[in-house]
């Protein structure tokens, strides 16, 4: 039997279609965010206590009143501005949906975009210091993982158009493991620490919980320092190296006076503009990420950056990130490596992208004619990258 659809303002709730609509368009939504919704509007009018609302979304993974405290952020957002319709919060107790539901049978075909697809399983696991960290599979066959960089988010990374499309060709014929950092997306917000070695030990954590005994490694900006360090450390489980745009030394570590002014001035500004509702700040770094985008893929970005972390915690991931200085170990690595680096980069010069790949026996490296950080789908250099991507775990890994 089909469940019954929610009727309450503007707004129109379908449990089996998977969807939310306000005024007869799709608003979209997380999964767990839906699912949370569904639980307070069955609920209406009644207090659903904050325990109980985290144990029938994760019955089976132990979560912090933060996953549950984002749900309702991302909710509040989604019902903002309609009449007669408010999500109460009861402190220390729970939510209320404070709205008048009418219930009716009915369905409809469509599929609310941004919603997470059937094929991606999003679990949980526990670094050494006990940080919960969020991991997810996506695609069937070897797997292939990708080490956590800076801005990511295992439900939000499927509502644009640039992080799906690396998704989809990551997975493609293979089973893609990937995790959100401490600090980031679904992962802990308050870890004990972060560092350098935390987010290496990290990677191992989720090999372990995964259960991948060997497999390839792809490093995307800093995620390359922490993928070379862990493959010169675990040979043994380490197939074959893909870092993109990353850098064998951190901003710290290079002592440019200059370059070292410029950082810490910018984390004295995340820590007072990162989270605020003007975009103005944040444009400031998708500048520098993207000199080329598109207005789509700028207010994309922009919100991702608000969303996948918190101020302070941003600002203390740069500081982290300025510690890196892999140099002394990558002569330990074994694995055959590919390394890529727009030739325009403003984020990291691409001649980090030569001294990484110099240390490196054998690795091959590959300049790319593009100036954004992260390269996007349509550009020119995205079809060479694939075509890189491709050819080294055919040929190299998976041969």
């Amino acid at each position: 039997m089909a469940a019954p659809v929610y009727s309450f303002g503007p707004f129109r709730l379908e449990p089996d279609e998977r969807r939310l609509l306000r005024d007869g368009s799709p608003v979209a939504l997380p999964a767990k965010a839906l699912d949370t919704l569904i639980l307070l509007v069955e609920g209406a009018g009644a207090l659903q206590r904050q325990q109980e609302l985290i144990e029938r979304l994760w019955p089976d993974t132990f979560v912090e009143p933060n996953n549950l405290q984002y749900n309702v952020s991302l909710i509040r957002r989604a019902l903002e501005g309609a009449a007669g319709v408010e999500l109460q919060t009861v402190r220390g107790q729970g939510y209320r949906l404070v709205a008048e539901v009418s219930r009716s049978s009915g369905s409809s075909s469509a599929t609310a975009p941004g919603s997470i697809p059937p094929a991606q399983r999003t679990y949980f696991c526990r670094g050494i210091d006990g940080t919960r960290l969020a991991y997810a599979r996506l695609g069937d066959g070897p797997p292939i993982v990708k080490a956590a960089n800076w801005l990511s988010h295992l439900e939000l990374d499927w509502k644009g158009d640039l992080s799906r499309s690396w998704l989809e060709l990551l997975s493609r014929g293979r089973s893609l493991v990937r995790y959100d950092a401490r600090g980031n997306g679904l992962s802990d917000w308050k870890p004990p620490v972060l560092s350098f070695e935390s987010f290496v030990s990290d990677l191992e954590t989720v090999f372990d919980a995964a259960g991948v005994e060997r497999a390839p490694v792809v490093g995307l900006s800093q995620g390359a320092a922490v993928a070379a360090a862990y493959a010169a450390r675990h040979p043994e489980r380490v197939s074959g190296l893909i870092l993109i745009g990353g850098c064998a030394r951190g901003w710290r570590v290079k002592g440019h006076p200059g370059l070292t002014r410029q950082v810490e001035a910018m984390m004295v500004l995340m820590r007072e503009g990162w989270g605020g509702r003007n975009a103005a700040f944040r444009q400031m770094f998708t500048s520098r990420f993207f000199p080329e985008a598109t207005p789509e893929l700028a207010a994309w970005w922009n919100e991702l950056q608000r969303e996948t972390t918190t101020p302070d915690n941003a600002a203390d991931l740069l500081s982290a990130l300025g510690d890196i200085d892999v140099r002394a170990e990558l002569p330990r690595v074994r694995a055959p490596a590919l390394v890529l680096h727009s030739r325009a980069d403003a984020v990291v010069p691409m001649k980090d992208g030569m001294e990484l790949a110099s240390g490196i026996a054998g690795a091959r490296f590959v300049p790319l004619e593009s100036g954004n950080h992260v390269l996007v789908p349509g550009e020119p250099a995205w079809t060479r990258l694939v075509s890189e991507v491709e050819a080294f775990l055919a040929q190299e890994v998976l041969s």
